[in-house]
């Protein structure tokens, strides 16, 4: 019995070594389009900045359906069709051994982006006190992704009024002053035509289509 469970613990140890042992390392790099950098998640229609590593290696080559390299260790995945793309990594090691490591990456869609008002999205109610530097961010519905962007100018537009444009990220003090003055309860405030900045180019045509404006109920 003892002899048994001896050879049960070597299979596991074994086990547990040949799915680990990998020496690169693929991480996602600090864009303004910011993904999880454990994360073995790619997307689709945008560009994948990655970081791939191997330690104590003479050199590497990395390929893979849409694979590029822009400089150094840093390269671009664009990924096509399909579920998950498989990335490879062929390596010369110190001691002039080759190797060869395979990591897969599922590949997913963007999806849609959030809106928020303080934090709440859709159709959201508020006293109009709550509005006093109330601040509009936008985000990704896939909680992987995040990024950075600074939001321009947005238009609010309170009933029986013409639109409002505020520039930058908040309602300021003037156009607080207008709800003040000419919102009432149960009035719809709609918050639309929100303008980011985002450096990554292949997303601007998603931020100009699917930015949601944001509806404020008075109460």
């Amino acid at each position: 019995m003892q002899k048994k469970i001896s050879l049960l613990l070597l299979f596991f140890s074994l086990s547990f070594y040949g799915q680990n042992d990998t020496i690169s390392v693929i991480k996602h790099t600090d864009k303004d389009i910011i993904v999880n950098k454990e994360s073995k998640i790619v997307y689709r229609s945008m560009i994948n900045s990655l970081s791939i590593e191997v330690p104590y290696c003479k050199s590497f080559t990395a390929r893979a359906d849409g694979l590029t390299k822009s400089s150094n260790n840093l390269y671009n995945l664009n990924p096509g069709s399909g579920l998950e793309v498989v990335i490879t990594i062929d390596i010369v090691l110190k001691n002039n051994k080759k190797k060869t490591e395979k990591h897969v990456f599922q590949i997913k869609n963007i999806g849609g982006f959030v809106t928020t008002i303080n934090g709440r999205s859709g159709l959201v109610r508020f006293q109009k006190s709550s509005l006093k530097d109330a601040i509009i961010k936008i985000g990704f519905e896939d909680k992987n992704l995040s990024f950075l962007n600074k939001i321009t100018s947005f238009s609010l537009k309170i009933p029986g009024m013409p639109s409002i444009e505020v520039f930058g990220n908040k309602i300021n003090q003037q156009t607080y002053e207008k709800i003040l003055k000419n919102a009432s309860k149960g009035d719809q405030i709609i918050i639309s035509e929100i303008k980011t900045t985002v450096l990554e180019g292949i997303l601007k045509a998603f931020l100009i289509c699917g930015i949601n404006p944001i509806v404020v109920e008075i109460y």
